[in-house]
């Protein structure tokens, strides 16, 4: 069994391109695979709860309502739709977009992290982790990624969008990934 483990941000990409190169090259000789792991390189996420300023006139409520039930979640298994999530709510995807599950692990402030299972190791957010265990060449993939309303993401083939997020929900898009 062969495992890669990589915890990066972008700007870390080439050392990730490296150290997957490396790996490929390991797998091809007679020598046993070591595992390749690039440094981690963290930009902070706010997760602060922002405070209105007092002279601020306050809006009127747009609380999310409650969470999208396993029906709803279902919905998005085409990599495309618009769903309102809670920490712990668990988004089936087809695996042929490379992924297979998206997990919300967790929402503060303006900012959603989400875990993920499938094949594909193309991830694009803040604060990615993955990880990639092949038995066989059959590769699996877990991983990561903190969505912002100002930073979108990216799993496979899937677009993350987080569009709102209030209280203990969100409102998380999801759109096919252009190529």
């Amino acid at each position: 069994m062969r495992s890669t483990t990589f915890a990066f941000s972008s700007y870390a990409c080439l050392v990730l391109t490296a150290g997957s190169v490396t790996a490929l090259l390991a797998g091809c000789g007679e020598f046993p695979a070591r595992s390749y792991a690039a440094v981690p390189m963290h930009r902070p996420v706010a997760f602060a709860p922002l405070s209105p300023s007092a002279s601020a006139t306050p809006a009127p409520s747009t609380a999310p309502s409650p969470s999208a039930t396993p029906s709803d979640l279902a919905g998005c298994r085409d990599g495309d739709c618009e769903v309102r999530v809670r920490e712990g709510d668990r988004i089936p995807i087809d695996p042929s977009l490379g992924v297979d599950q998206i997990t919300v692990v967790g929402l503060r402030g303006n900012a959603a992290r989400v875990s993920f299972t499938g094949t594909s190791t193309v991830v694009d957010g803040l604060d990615i982790t993955i990880s990639r265990t092949c038995d066989n060449d059959n590769c699996r993939v877990r991983g990561a990624v903190t969505i912002t309303t100002s930073r979108p993401g990216r799993i496979g083939d899937v677009a993350l969008r987080l569009a709102q997020v209030a209280g203990d929900t969100a409102v998380l898009v999801l759109e096919p990934a252009s190529r």
